[in-house]
């Protein structure tokens, strides 16, 4: 397969200032890899990320739905429904009351003024949902990594329903729109090969917690935490030798922040797991011409999955 011009991957937050992305270049056999950024906030899809055409771009927030909600809202082809969502639509509305929730609205809650015991096992209720069929396949623990977070729950440091609203209505709805960019999403679209091939963008769903055991990093050991510049820093030596061993030159402020611990600000968390996420795409793609996915019809169709993730490995 030949090698994607760009690679980009955003760690992709529900507020502007925690949505940064990471890029690298491709300069004959291997990537020129830039320093993270903030997301761009005007211009088209490709704009806004910082690349050119064709690009491979990777987004941390979940791009498919549990097979059981797809059922209850219909949902036959994730790739088909999405393109006809309207980013208006009340579907992208929070609702703040559970009473609120429904298949048509399914994300809760934007606050919880007070403690409520059982609500998530409501908020599940509401949306008809049993606590397996809330989650993915890919959703599901593996590899020693806990569980992922319900989609729909928007509550909490470990919840990415906010996350979603915002990169499903402003990034991937608007993205597969734009006329002036032929945009696709793997796996729902087609096999990746096939995708870049016809495509001046394809979007992929990848996830920082993935990459670290895909790169065999601490991060994510017990004891380790994203936020602590110095667990980031200690993982330093060996970022820098994944960029040797695939071919990665990075620049010189992207090794100055290697090194430092992608700095001791609140924004540091978000340039390690954008760098993290997108070396490990660059490890996807330069190990087999197309990423392993389940043999299962729903995980093409509905579900979809995280780019690189393991298809061997038994969910815990």
């Amino acid at each position: 397969m030949d090698l994607p011009g760009w690679i980009a991957h955003a760690d992709w937050g529900a507020a502007p200032a925690k949505r940064v992305v990471a890029t690298a270049e491709l300069r004959g056999d291997g990537y020129l890899m830039h320093a993270p950024r903030l997301v761009g906030r005007d211009g088209g899809l490709l704009d806004r990320m910082s690349v050119g055409r064709p690009a491979l771009l990777g987004f941390d927030f979940p791009i498919g739905v549990p097979c059981a909600y797809a059922e209850l809202a219909g949902i036959a082809d994730f790739a088909a429904w999405v393109r006809r969502l309207d980013p208006a639509s009340d579907f992208f509305s929070v609702s703040e009351d559970v009473a609120d929730v429904s298949v048509a609205r399914p994300f809760f809650p934007m606050r919880l003024v007070r403690k409520s015991p059982g609500i998530k096992r409501e908020f599940r209720a509401a949306l008809g949902l049993s606590e397996s069929g809330s989650l993915r396949l890919c959703d599901l623990p593996h590899c020693g990594r806990r569980a992922a977070s319900d989609m729909f729950w928007a509550l909490g440091p470990q919840a990415v329903g906010k996350a979603t609203v915002t990169g499903w209505r402003d990034v991937v709805v608007p993205g597969l729109a734009d006329q002036a960019c032929r945009c696709a999403i793997w796996p729902f679209d087609g096999r990746l090969r096939e995708l870049l091939a016809r495509s001046e963008a394809v979007i992929v769903e990848a996830y920082p917690a993935d990459a670290y055991l895909q790169l065999g990093l601490r991060m994510g050991s017990r004891g380790t935490a994203k936020t602590r510049q110095a667990d980031r820093c200690a993982d330093g030596p060996l970022l820098l030798e994944r960029c040797l061993e695939l071919r990665v030159r990075p620049d010189p402020e992207l090794v100055s922040q290697i090194r430092d611990g992608f700095g001791s600000d609140r924004a540091g968390e978000d340039r390690f797991d954008a760098t993290v996420g997108l070396l490990a795409m660059i490890r996807t793609v330069r190990r087999c011409a197309e990423p392993g996915l389940p043999d299962d019809p729903a995980v093409r169709r509905r579900e979809g999955w995280v780019f690189g993730r393991h298809v061997r490995c038994p969910p815990n």
